[in-house]
């Protein structure tokens, strides 16, 4: 054995015991350095055994050298230099080295497959094949080990590729990947993620081009991917605004003024801003407005002029584009009483028919209107005023029939009786509640028979006379020593009012209503305005009232019965069917007046005018109560034919 084998063996020991201490650097170079003094050593080195050593030291080191570096070195030895036996023995040598060579590189191969180190074991099956292709497997494995370099080639590149968003590419590798083995890795997994993210873009691309169905379309396939429902709910209510804004147009274009409106409307509620909405909500609207104003006008001139066909036609139109505009639908009602008048008579009729007085006197006063010689329209107008005051007595009397009241419920009931002996069972609650009265004191008998009214018989009143004597004389020693006592009864003083002449304008009074209040003053006397002479008589008018109230309390034991007096004078365009004064009492209606004696309504004339006139109503029911004094200028159905109220002295008396 050689010097210089034995240095060469004792550098390779040393240099395998300082691998795991020295950085990878140091280990390449002194690796290089080692294997470069073992190859050229072979040039010295001739016996076969010691270069068979030598021969794998270098094989080692260039393995040393590839985990290193990935480049495999050159590892054979030098030749000797010998004579031509040492040379035929060299190639001996040689020989028997190859069968070594191959054996050590297919356990070589192996060992890198075996560690998934492609590129290696491709080396060495290389040098296998191309030293003897039938060697072993080897070929068979030299296929794998390319295939499996070529599957993680691919894999490492579309992974890339997908990390970065390319997925058209990395889709692309993907199914090579999984095209050469589905079961690789997670191949199949990546591609369908791959394809998930693909489609997200495109749905992405989508909503940025506002193509909402096609958005739809794709998101709904990958709903749970990101964000993807999200998207699709934000796509839907694009789609939805997108589809409505269509619509809203379409409806613009075609003079669907209110379906435009609305459907601008919903589109600012759900988005605020949205394209060109707010621009041509204002622009419908004024469109709307200009068709309604014009349609309205004209209907009312068609109205004036009785072609009521025409006016129906116009008033049908602003209905539909607005039925709140202004009076447009009882516009349409008066247009239809004039088209189809039996049918509303024969609405009156069965209003006459259930008891709805209230509503039948509107019927054929609005009948009376139209046609004021119409004897069965008047006659069926004057039953149903007839039988709405039968009611309100009879329900008076009833009233203090159940509270006992029996003074006041025969005055109300008697009322009925007097204008329908047979009205329900009046006459009957009439004759019980005269016993009633009856069976109360002699005093109370005395004040209230009737008989002190006309002394049409005189028997009986000397009868009662007789029978009161003992009272009368029993009532003035109660009251001698009423007076004679410490302490005197006040006696009760009759209600008053406050500022009935208005000097003081409104202080005293409540006031309210659609319609102007004011106070006006000429000459040192002023009285109230309820209303306004100022509104424009064609169209003008709000509809709705005007008031003023007051209240105060009625002692039940004034020696007198209260009255209310009030002046009013009255001026209207219109009939007292539509607009009147009226006076309510706690809220019974006990006045009501205006145009009784017009045909028509019309501005093409002077307003009717009242003149001042004086009205009284008994305060007597009210006793004990407090009263509430309410006078109302009333404009009910139309905003045309302006009617206004002066009110002055309201006082108590």
């Amino acid at each position: 054995m050689t010097d210089l084998f034995v240095q060469l063996l004792d550098q390779y020991d040393q240099l395998r015991e300082e691998l795991d201490q020295i950085g990878e650097e140091s280990a390449l170079e002194k690796a290089q350095k080692l294997l470069d003094d073992i190859k050229e050593a072979g040039k010295l080195v001739v016996d076969p055994d010691e270069r068979r050593i030598l021969s794998n030291l270098a094989y080692d080191l260039g393995e040393i050298i590839f985990d290193v570096s990935g480049f495999y070195p050159s590892v054979r030895l030098m030749s000797t230099a010998g004579e031509g036996a040492w040379r035929r023995l060299g190639e001996a040598t040689e020989k028997a080295g190859k069968l070594e060579e191959l054996e050590y590189f297919y356990h070589t191969s192996r060992v890198y497959l075996a560690k998934e180190q492609w590129e290696a074991a491709i080396g060495y099956l290389e040098r296998i094949v191309g030293l003897d292709a039938e060697y072993q497997d080897a070929a068979v494995l030299l296929d794998e080990a390319r295939r499996q370099l070529r599957l993680r080639t691919l894999y490492t590149e579309a992974d890339i590729r997908l990390r970065e968003g390319e997925c058209a590419k990395a889709i692309k590798l993907f199914k090579e990947i999984v095209l050469i083995d589905p079961t690789y890795k997670d191949a199949q997994a990546k591609l369908n993620r791959a394809l998930t993210r693909n489609l997200y873009e495109e749905a992405l691309g989508h909503l940025r081009g506002e193509r909402w169905s096609q958005a739809i379309e794709v998101l709904e396939t990958i709903r749970d991917y990101r964000d993807a429902a999200d998207k699709l709910k934000g796509a839907r209510e694009q789609q939805y605004l997108a589809t409505l804004y269509m619509d809203a147009v379409e409806a613009q274009e075609t003079g669907q003024w209110r379906r435009a409106i609305d459907e601008f409307q919903e589109i600012v509620r759900m988005a605020g801003v949205y394209k060109d909405v707010a621009r041509r909500l204002d622009q419908v609207q004024g469109q709307l407005q200009q068709e309604l104003v014009v349609r309205f006008s004209r209907g009312e001139r068609y109205l004036r002029q009785r072609r009521w066909e025409e006016a129906a036609a116009e008033f049908e139109r602003v209905n539909v584009l607005d039925p709140d505009y202004r009076s447009v639908r009882a516009r349409l009602q008066e247009v239809n009483v004039h088209l189809h008048p039996e049918e509303l008579r024969r609405q009156g009729e069965a209003s006459l028919r259930i008891g709805r007085w209230r509503e039948a006197v509107e019927i054929f006063g609005e009948l009376c209107r139209i046609a004021p010689l119409d004897a069965d329209s008047v006659a069926k107008l004057e039953e149903a005023k007839k039988q709405l005051q039968l009611e309100g007595f009879y329900n008076e009397g009833m009233r203090y029939y159940a509270k006992e009241r029996w003074g006041k419920a025969v005055t109300a009931l008697g009322k009925v009786v007097s204008l329908a002996p047979d009205y329900r069972d009046a006459a009957a609650k009439l004759k019980i509640a005269r016993e009633n009265l009856s069976q109360s004191s002699p005093l109370v008998r005395f004040l209230t028979n009737p008989v002190l009214a006309g002394f049409a018989n005189v028997a009986p009143v000397i009868a009662f006379i007789v029978a009161a004597v003992p009272i009368v004389i029993g009532l003035a020693i109660a009251v001698s020593r009423i007076v004679g006592s410490v302490v005197a009864t006040p006696t009760p003083k009759p209600p008053t009012l406050c500022d009935g002449t208005f000097d003081d304008k409104f202080e005293c009074w409540e006031h309210g209503g659609e319609l102007e209040q004011s106070v006006k003053c000429e000459g040192g006397q002023c009285y109230a305005v309820l209303g306004s002479s100022d509104y424009r008589c064609e169209g003008g008018v709000p509809m709705g009232e005007a008031w003023i109230k007051q209240s105060f309390q009625i002692s039940p034991t004034i020696a007198t019965s209260p009255t209310l007096s009030l002046r009013y004078r009255v001026f209207s365009y219109d009939l007292d069917t539509q607009d009147w004064f009226q006076v309510q009492i706690n809220d019974d209606l006990v006045g009501q007046y205006g145009d009784s004696l017009g045909s028509v309504p019309s501005c093409d004339r002077e307003p009717w005018d009242s003149g001042w006139r004086t009205v009284e109503f008994d305060l007597s029911r009210y006793e004990g109560q407090k009263v509430e004094v309410l006078l109302s200028n009333v404009n009910s159905k139309y905003e045309w034919w302006n009617t206004w109220t002066y009110v002055d002295d309201v006082q108590i008396r």
